[in-house]
């Protein structure tokens, strides 16, 4: 819908409240109070109308519909889409349609019926199911050109790459059965992509710290191997993964089928 029509509904709507509910001024615009109010009344009456829909899905007892869902990049590609060849095969009434971005999405506004989310605090007007936590392993490739540093410290000696985030240069905490200690490393690469990181190191270019969930199907498949396995390093960015949905009383059952059988996916994987 375009900004004019939006603005003529608007109008209309004023008219016949016989209230303003925006204020408009040529730099900014103001919901008021009673356009405040107005707002959540109606958030209620569109959650209830979704219990009614759903409530009405959900008394055939067969799931089905378009299934929309939003997820980060590399979430989506290592997790979702492997995920989803078997959960089409089993729900044939339900459509996908899987919108990857990096960019936090919407949901009510955009209209997806959940989203995965990495983040340290998910977001307190929405429903929230912890999926895992973002754990971090220090790997290369099996095919590493050097020897492998035999304690943190030996780290300098070799390439190191970082994501395009500021807390990597605070620098390492490494920990094992003796004790501690902290490494600061200058990175010889910065990559702001995780499908550019992984590929520089399958080529055998240098060591990084990824996410584990990542790091599990290609250290199962033997392309990746651990750095430092006896060391335990402190993980710089505390977050978990998340699915999101709107809150309703009563899940669409489309939507409740996707998320059990998603978990289940992950717990039978053992990814984390």
């Amino acid at each position: 819908m375009s900004p004019s029509s939006v603005s003529r509904i608007i109008d209309r709507l004023e008219i016949q409240l016989k209230q303003r509910l925006l204020i408009r001024t040529t730099r900014r615009l103001r919901v008021t109070e009673c356009g405040q109010e107005i707002y959540h009344y109606a958030l209620n009456v569109i959650s209830a109308t979704d219990d009614l829909f759903s409530q009405a899905e959900n008394f055939s007892n067969i799931p089905r519909g378009i299934l929309r869902i939003t997820a980060p990049n590399t979430l989506g590609k290592i997790l979702l889409t492997p995920f989803l060849s078997d959960f089409l095969r089993n729900y044939r009434d339900i459509n996908v349609k899987l919108f990857l971005t990096d960019n936090i999405v919407n949901i009510a506004h955009d209209q997806f019926d959940l989203a995965l989310r990495i983040t340290e605090t998910p977001p307190e007007n929405m429903v929230a199911r912890l999926l895992m936590p973002i754990d971090y392993v220090l790997v290369c490739s099996i095919n590493y050109h050097q020897k492998l540093p035999q304690d943190p410290c030996s780290l300098i000696e070799h390439n190191i790459f970082f994501p395009d985030e500021q807390k990597m240069y605070s620098g390492w905490s490494f920990r094992n059965g003796r004790g501690s200690i902290r490494v600061s490393l200058t990175p010889r690469l910065i990559i702001n992509n995780s499908d550019a990181m992984l590929d520089t190191i399958l080529q055998g270019m240098g060591i990084a710290l990824i996410p584990t969930f990542i790091a599990s199907i290609y250290l199962s498949k033997g392309q990746l191997q651990k750095v430092l396995p006896e060391w335990k390093i402190d993980n710089l960015y505390p977050r978990n993964a998340y699915i999101v949905t709107l809150p309703q009383r009563l899940l669409p059952l489309k939507t409740k089928v996707f998320i059990e059988g998603f978990m289940q996916w992950l717990k039978q994987k053992e990814i984390h």
